[in-house]
């Protein structure tokens, strides 16, 4: 296994056990936030404590759950397709998405996701 795709793969373990010391261990201090969601769910974000107390925290609050159905890995880049669920104002979606991640240094250093139905998502995420 390609030690991107492990990165990767970890990051989503941690996250799915609610273990944000791993998952911020495995970000860049400097890390770029590129996720269509509304905030608090998503945004342009800079910086490991932003996406920790932005993105996360609000994951956290919804429920969050992520499967990796996926994960293609090169030097530079991973790409994971994700599966994940979500409850806002008391109701849940499934959705699934394309993850990309620029890898440094065995760091996530940026990253940018693409829903499979952007308009749906955001009109659900805007609810919370």
């Amino acid at each position: 296994m390609h030690p991107n795709e492990r990165l990767i793969r970890d990051y989503y373990g941690a996250r799915e056990q609610g273990n944000l010391g791993a998952v911020r261990s495995m970000m860049a201090d400097e890390i770029a936030w590129h996720d269509p969601y509304p905030e608090p769910y998503g945004g342009d974000l800079m910086g490991a404590d932003a996406v920790l107390g932005q993105v996360f925290a609000a994951g956290q609050a919804s429920g969050a759950t992520f499967t990796v159905h996926d994960v293609l890995a090169s030097g530079e880049h991973t790409v994971a397709l994700v599966e994940w669920s979500a409850t806002v104002s008391g109701e849940t979606l499934d959705g699934r998405e394309v993850a990309v991640y620029h890898v440094r240094n065995g760091l996530i250093t940026e990253a940018w996701f693409y829903p499979e139905d952007p308009t749906r998502y955001a009109e659900f995420f805007s609810r919370g």
